[in-house]
């Protein structure tokens, strides 16, 4: 695995643990431990989107200046892709 599907996957899971959290507060708004643990994990979910997106590329087009997006690499333009 690639170093940049190892960064991808982990940034994947800190989205699904961020989200996940999320449901739970949405029926338990006063739990105080989990408000803490998601703003804890938004915290680490930025800086793993951060590192990926200064090493990589952006991941939306909103992180992209100008025509930058365009010019890739796109996703299915890594040999790693399995395409």
């Amino acid at each position: 695995m690639s170093n940049r599907e190892t960064m991808l996957r982990n940034l994947g899971a800190a989205e699904f643990k961020l989200w996940e959290i999320h449901l739970y507060l949405d029926t338990h708004p006063w739990d105080l431990q989990m408000v803490e643990a998601y703003n804890k994990a938004d915290i680490k979910r930025k800086a793993l989107r951060s590192e990926f997106e200064d090493k990589f590329c952006p991941l939306t087009a909103s992180k992209a200046q100008g025509v930058e997006w365009l010019k890739g690499p796109w996703p299915w333009e890594y040999e790693e892709c399995g395409c």
